[in-house]
């Protein structure tokens, strides 16, 4: 379907030729020489059948690719396997070795990649294509949201992200930016919609920014927006599937569920405790509702995960058995505040996760780098005053402690080797709305794996927790996650070992999206929002 959002594409003008005013043909004035029809028949069939053969051939080479001489990392468990060739045609990975004997080379484009590291395209669990924690973005941007859909995809797939997971937002704008992408009008990271976290409310609503005031600092609420505003944003992005639901009989929310995903989402979100309800969210459905509901998912064939925040809510998500968990760590990073019976539960609940097998989005993922800048911050760090009371707020909560001691909570899971995915939460920033120091989508999935890797997760472990989980917990894991033959060709090539420091992953030669070399300094051309990945955080 053609947004309106964006401008359509311009075709050819067609001429309209009127007969009764047509000159003598060119053909008419060429007398030295008499060409029969038939003959200038053949003469113009071989010409265009000469034409033709040419552009297939340019299509066909460009279609085809040979890159040789790299380290490649599968992220299938092998090791890393150096001066390796992968071959890549319509999209697909043809070949991966080192042994090229009787395969003819000539029908590829070459490109040589020696001294360079390849991994599978990255994959984040847990994005927000259009998301901010600032109430003047929704009133500001609310008939350009589709827009600003595409243009996170695009600077997604600009820093190696050639697939992102939005787990919460406006349904009908991410519907038809994805299917956008899905036509190739635009190139983007594939994106997987779900809309609302089932049973939560908009973005006005209490579930989020709700009973919050204009003043506060460290993020920026507004209760001020007028009602009128405050409803339609929310309907936008609680589709019907908003708190309403949790009034229904287990057959009515069954219902409900089966015309949700009829609207065409790729994945449901279950919000099993509630999200922003103060002092602790409660649980949102009885195990009855939650069953119906889950029969229709599974009845569709469709992954679904779950939405806790509360040991409770995490016990009744595991019941479930969701493909993924999102952050299950509840009670985390920090343990400082949590008593001994909690954290039993936790652990508990940690060992039915490993025997299960499930995926676990972890978050809340401390950052050495960012404790240390939140400690040492002081207000000549820049000339910025909101950015300056962010930090100054923030750096109360600090004071006193350290990273090991912030970083306990996440430790018990990956002590305990359970399989994650990278799930960042991550969004695009406006730059004229002010600083939010969030998770700014482009450099996010970044902070996340140092922070992973700071707590003691192998940069190994880390980087398949980024392609092959992410790929298992969507249903994805037979076309994308490793390389391996028959899978997508989406990767991403590196100039450093990802290996020795899982940062290296930033310095990006190239990523290929769908066996296409990504042309990057051209993303985004779609411009909405003004915001750079590439600045260090927290500017």
């Amino acid at each position: 379907m053609q947004s309106a959002l964006l401008p359509k594409r311009q075709g050819f003008p067609q001429k309209n030729f009127d007969t009764s005013t047509q000159k003598p043909s060119a053909r008419s004035f060429i007398t030295p020489f008499k060409i029969s029809w038939s003959t200038s028949a053949i003469l113009l069939c071989s010409l265009v059948l000469l034409l033709s053969l040419s552009a297939v051939s340019a299509q066909a080479r460009q279609s085809r690719i040979a890159l040789l001489g790299g380290t490649v990392i599968s992220a299938t468990g092998a090791p890393p396997q150096e001066n390796t060739t992968i071959l890549m045609a319509d999209g697909v990975i043809q070949y991966v070795g080192r042994d090229l004997d009787g395969k003819d080379l000539d029908s590829y484009e070459v490109i040589d990649i020696s001294g360079k590291w390849v991994t599978p395209g990255l994959i984040d669990t847990n994005v927000h294509l259009i998301l901010n924690i600032v109430p003047e973005f929704y009133i500001k941007y609310e008939d350009r949201l589709e827009e600003i859909a595409i243009q996170s995809a695009q600077i997604g797939l600009k820093y190696g992200l050639t697939t992102l997971a939005d787990t919460w937002g406006p349904l009908e704008p991410l519907l038809l930016a994805r299917d956008r992408i899905n036509s190739g009008e635009f190139m983007a990271s594939d994106v997987l919609i779900a809309g609302n976290i089932i049973g939560t409310g908009g973005p006005f609503s209490p579930y989020f920014m709700g009973g919050w005031g204009l003043r506060g600092k460290s993020l920026r609420y507004g209760d001020w927006v007028t009602p009128v505003i405050q409803d339609r944003i929310n309907q936008l992005w609680e589709a019907g599937m908003g708190p309403e639901l949790m009034a229904l009989t287990p057959k009515e929310a069954a219902d409900a569920m089966r015309a949700y995903i009829a609207r065409g989402v790729d994945f449901v979100k279950l919000g099993i405790s509630a999200h922003g309800i103060a002092p602790v969210e409660p649980l949102m459905f009885s195990d009855e509702v939650l069953d119906a509901m889950v029969s229709e998912i599974r009845k569709a064939g469709l992954p679904f995960q779950t939405h806790t925040l509360t040991i409770a809510s995490l016990r009744q998500a595991i019941r479930l058995q969701p493909d993924l968990l999102q952050h299950p760590n509840v009670m985390s990073p920090s343990w400082l505040n949590v008593s001994e019976p909690q954290k039993a539960a936790i652990i508990e609940l940690i060992s039915l996760i490993k025997d299960m097998n499930l995926l676990s989005g972890l978050m809340a993922v401390p950052e050495r780098s960012q404790i240390e800048k939140y400690q040492q911050w002081t207000s000549g760090l820049t000339d910025d005053p909101a950015l300056n009371e962010i930090m100054l707020y923030r750096q109360q909560g600090y004071a006193g402690t350290t990273y090991e001691q912030l970083s306990e909570g996440i430790r018990v899971w990956l002590d305990a080797a359970i399989p994650f995915t990278i799930a960042t939460d991550q969004g695009p920033e406006a730059a004229d709305l002010g600083p939010t120091v969030w998770g700014r989508l482009g450099r996010a999935h970044f902070d996340r794996m140092i922070g992973l890797q700071d707590a003691g997760a192998s940069p190994m472990d880390i980087l398949i927790a980024a392609t092959r989980n992410g790929a298992a917990a969507y249903h994805l894991e037979d076309r994308k996650g490793t390389i391996e033959v028959g899978k997508m060709a989406d990767l991403l090539i590196v100039d450093a070992n990802p290996l020795d420091d899982i940062g290296n992953l930033r310095k990006i030669s190239s990523v290929f999206k769908h066996g296409v070399n990504v042309d990057r300094k051209r993303l985004p051309t779609v411009k909405v929002l003004d915001y750079d990945p590439e600045i260090p955080w927290p500017y």
